[in-house]
């Protein structure tokens, strides 16, 4: 018989692999009543404990980990990324912790990254970024025991979280693109599965059904200018064309400006062009493009400081940052009639 996993025992149990992890190891995080459910099933099952998680958890690395899951190229030209990691590093500094950043290509990828750390014993905790939608990397690190704070929703197993206002963002967007007298607005979005993409659209979608104005919806593949620019020309080649554009990000916005403009259209007065993300890029152009400004370093220093906490507490909390600043500039000023 092969030997039961927390993962069995979650399953068995009714809870979380990180509540089964919590409860075996003797970390606050669950009541007695399930610390006693879980220990009960565990030895109705026979589980022993691992001596590899059972050295993990009697040492520290000194470090935490930051994975990244996108093409190198997309990162590279990320102003979010950036100022994240650095936000993490200066925290982490201020307790002589080191951050340890790998950059792959898929979620499959990422995963591996993370039971190789654990194995190894190389990072104490993580920070996640881009939740998914039933994101399978939470069971992974939960059925390790592998501490995390995710970033950009609350944690259904009540692991520590820093949470934006995505909602609040996009209408804001929206509220400023109908004074100016937009009524067709296109949003283009950023690659599928990822959920914040998800919630700025189903924001957006409620926001300008109560507001009267027609939304339209382009998923771009990734988040490169090419895809940017792909996204646009399809939206300027419909029958329907977009009287404001939305880009997730500034990158998207830049490959949507190239192909704006070699179709000579009119920015600003004849389609306004709002991007989610600022950038020192955007305000150079011409014409210099309204953007949603936050501060990514704050998010990563708010996510580090978390693990932090929940390293030496063992005490979860969730952050919701403030609804950010909209930068108003030439790109979505329109001759309002």
């Amino acid at each position: 018989m092969e030997r039961p996993t927390i993962r069995d025992i979650a399953e068995v149990a009714g809870v979380s692999p990180s509540a089964v992890s919590f409860a075996l190891n003797g970390r606050p995080g669950v009541s007695e009543s399930t610390r006693s459910r879980v220990v009960a099933v565990a030895n109705q099952m026979g589980w022993t404990p691992n001596a590899a998680a059972r050295a993990l958890s009697a040492s520290r690395a000194g470090a935490v980990g930051l994975v990244i899951a996108k093409p190198s190229h997309a990162v590279a030209a990320e102003r979010f990324f950036f100022e994240f990691i650095v936000g993490m590093q200066g925290e982490l500094a201020a307790d002589g912790l080191a951050l340890v950043l790998q950059i792959v290509e898929t979620t499959a990828e990422e995963i591996t990254t993370y039971r190789s750390w654990w194995a190894q014993r190389r990072v104490d905790g993580v920070v996640v970024v881009d939740p998914r939608s039933e994101d399978p990397r939470l069971a992974v690190l939960g059925e390790l025991g592998l501490p995390y704070v995710l970033v950009g929703e609350p944690d259904v197993s009540g692991m520590p979280a820093v949470v934006g206002d995505d909602e609040g963002m996009m209408d804001m967007v929206l509220m400023h693109l109908i004074e100016q007298g937009c009524a067709r607005i296109a949003y283009v979005s950023g690659a599928a599965g990822v959920m914040h993409n998800a919630r700025r659209t189903n924001a957006l979608s409620a926001s300008g059904r109560r507001e009267g104005v027609e939304i339209m919806v382009v998923q771009a593949p990734d988040y490169s200018e090419r895809s940017g620019g792909q996204a646009t020309a399809e939206l300027i080649g419909s029958r329907r064309v977009p009287d404001a554009i939305i880009y997730d990000n500034e990158v998207l916005a830049v490959g949507g400006l190239s192909v704006l403009k070699q179709d000579q259209s009119d920015i600003g007065p004849g389609v306004a062009v709002v991007s989610l993300e600022d950038s020192a890029v955007l305000r150079v152009l011409t014409p210099d493009v309204t953007a949603v400004h936050r501060e990514p370093g704050e998010m990563g220093q708010t996510a580090a400081r978390l693990l932090r906490t929940y390293l030496s507490e063992q005490t979860s909390q969730t952050v919701r940052l403030m609804t950010p600043t909209l930068v108003v500039r030439a790109s979505s000023r329109r001759r309002v009639s």
